[in-house]
């Protein structure tokens, strides 16, 4: 058996580099810095996507303390995942938010508008930050006013994470787990005296067994907002970093909007923003010839079965192809992402409304972006770009 030490992994330039030197250890590894096994091959993270009876989610990510609450529907096993599902699959439907696009395409249209004419941006700033929190707020019947105070809750909890599905109890992140509670504990109560037609309006109209308690809608909240925003910024930013960097791509996606899509599954599977979950294991178990004991944490490392040379051809590679045969990013099995279908029309939309205003642009002369590493979820810090103003394009 294999071991590594995260802060060793060279992920902070380059993800490629970072993840073949996870796979290099072996399909089961262990991290030496909290004893965390690693599944880092297809075989491996599908046989426990395909096991959740072993591999369970309840206790697996406790927030090291400062979590309070039940993580719906993450954080849970059957029966009760069941129960959550079958109630919120429909909420997140395709249908949903193909009702919603009209209203979210303005919003983004909005943000870009904003800097278009100025030739300059920070695209994490003034796009992967703002719009995600804004749908957020918006599937929620929340105030847009509310967005920047909960991007900071936000970015405290997650800036004090460690390892993969994890958050040191630091003061910090306490406060604003707290303060994020106290805010969404003061709107469901509003929704209960005023209801509404949104998510939070239409789970606390649930009525006999299927009526949720306040615990549950607050843990359920909780885990959308924090992975909600953070993981679809980081795909944001990671898009438009590769759309900068081959603009002969770049104008073949305007040039025919159908390539949108293969264009984001690419990037899902190369750069995916959370590229681990964390498992417990509730009984000993072989996995490709490696005995786990009962009790372990395990860590279905999906960052490197996405680039399972098993599966694809040249899997470090960039290539449209790859995205008929699918990726791992948004997991599998009973877990598998709820919001994947919105995380994808927010992908979309960013890049239509993005090109329709600023249809050529460069990563500014002389930056190199790179990410926090060690960190649960993988994201670039900044993007500047650089583009003609309208004055210099006439």
């Amino acid at each position: 058996m294999s071991t590594f030490r995260l802060a060793d992994v060279p992920m902070a330039k380059d993800r490629t580099e970072g993840f073949r030197y996870v796979s290099a250890a072996g399909e089961v590894v262990r991290s030496v810095d909290d004893g965390s096994w690693f599944l880092t091959s297809e075989e491996a993270v599908r046989f426990a996507q395909r096991h959740p009876e072993i591999f369970a989610s309840h206790g697996a990510t406790s927030g090291g303390g400062t979590i309070p609450i039940p993580l719906v529907p993450v954080g849970t096993d059957r029966p009760a995942h069941t129960k959550y599902r079958k109630i919120l699959d429909p909420m997140f439907s395709p249908r949903v938010i193909n009702a919603m696009e009209d209203d979210l395409r303005g919003q983004i249209r909005d943000l870009i508008a904003a800097f278009a004419d100025k030739g300059e941006c920070d695209v994490v700033a003034d796009v992967a930050r703002l719009f995600p929190a804004q749908v957020f707020l918006t599937f929620f019947g929340l105030p847009l006013a509310d967005r920047d105070q909960l991007i900071d809750w936000v970015e405290t909890i997650l800036d004090n994470s460690i390892g993969v599905g994890t958050a040191e109890g630091k003061p910090p992140v306490a406060v604003a787990t707290r303060e994020l509670l106290t805010y969404i504990t003061s709107y469901i109560e509003k929704k209960r005296q005023e209801p509404s037609d949104d998510v939070l309006g239409r789970i606390l109209a649930l009525q006999g067994d299927d009526a949720w308690t306040t615990e549950e809608l607050l843990g359920f909240v909780f885990v959308f907002t924090v992975a909600g925003l953070d993981t679809v910024a980081a795909a944001i930013g990671f898009t438009m970093r590769h759309l900068a960097t081959h603009p002969e791509l770049r104008r073949q996606v305007i040039a025919d909007p159908a390539l949108i899509g293969p264009v984001v599954e690419e990037m899902l599977r190369l750069e995916p923003p959370a590229p681990g979950v964390t498992r417990i294991t509730t009984q000993d178990v072989e996995v490709c010839g490696v005995r786990i004991p009962k009790g372990e944490s395990v860590v279905l490392y999906m960052g490197t079965a996405n680039r399972d040379p098993g599966r694809y051809t040249d899997p470090d590679t960039f290539d449209l192809a790859h995205s008929e045969l699918g990726h791992m990013t948004f997991g599998g099995g009973i877990h598998r992402c709820l919001g994947s279908h919105l995380a994808r029309r927010e992908l979309r939309l960013v890049v239509e409304e993005f090109h329709k205003q600023i249809p050529e642009y460069e990563i500014a002369p002389g930056f190199e972006p790179e990410v926090k590493w060690p960190s649960g979820t993988i994201r670039l810090a900044s993007l500047p770009l650089k583009f003609p103003t309208t004055a210099e394009k006439r």
